[in-house]
């Protein structure tokens, strides 16, 4: 047995010239839900503890949109799902640009999945699906000028709770993708 692919002499050309051999149609941009100061961070062994700390301290796609939101006022008309349609993520500078172009039909935005059981964290996202425009995580919590301690008492505020859609939702979601372990 060998381990061996057999390559053309055209697509060898091909291959040389730096041709693409596909063309993307879709671009997906990930977008993390993570509660206020627990966003994930990596670092190598042996990293020096300030970079780690300088990474921890980074804007994460999440904490940029709340920013973002406070800063331009045309991007809070926009759920946290639909920025990337009309913003692009600039990894360098950690923020999030307006698109010179919309592109609605090139972009997709795919926020993590979050069990149920992560009760708060399922929460946010859950907010993060209907409410527009929010500044900070403290502003995900406020409904109607009232500040609630948990996720889920916002939720709870704005309705979100009073019937089983948002866990027939997520098993629909949880259905497409996972596998039959994971339901």
């Amino acid at each position: 047995f060998i381990n061996a692919r057999y390559v053309s002499p055209p697509e060898a050309v091909w291959r040389l010239f730096s041709y693409e051999l596909h063309k993307p149609s879709h671009r997906v941009i990930r977008l993390p839900v993570h509660l206020e100061d627990y966003h994930t961070v990596y670092f190598a062994p042996g990293q020096e503890l300030e970079r780690v700390q300088n990474a921890a301290l980074a804007r994460t796609r999440l904490t940029a949109f709340f920013s973002l939101n406070e800063t331009d006022p045309e991007a809070r008309q926009y759920l946290y799902h639909e920025i990337p349609m009309h913003y692009t993520w600039a990894e360098r500078d950690r923020r999030w640009n307006r698109r010179r172009r919309v592109m609605p039909n090139e972009t997709l935005s795919r926020m993590y999945a979050v069990n149920p059981l992560d009760r708060e964290r399922f929460l946010l996202r859950l907010l993060l699906l209907h409410r527009r425009g929010p500044q900070s995580f403290r502003d995900m919590r406020t409904v109607d000028g009232i500040v609630y301690p948990t996720y889920a008492a916002a939720a709870v505020a704005l309705g979100l709770l009073e019937d089983d859609q948002a866990l027939l939702a997520c098993m629909t979601e949880s259905a497409a993708v996972d596998t039959p372990a994971q339901l």
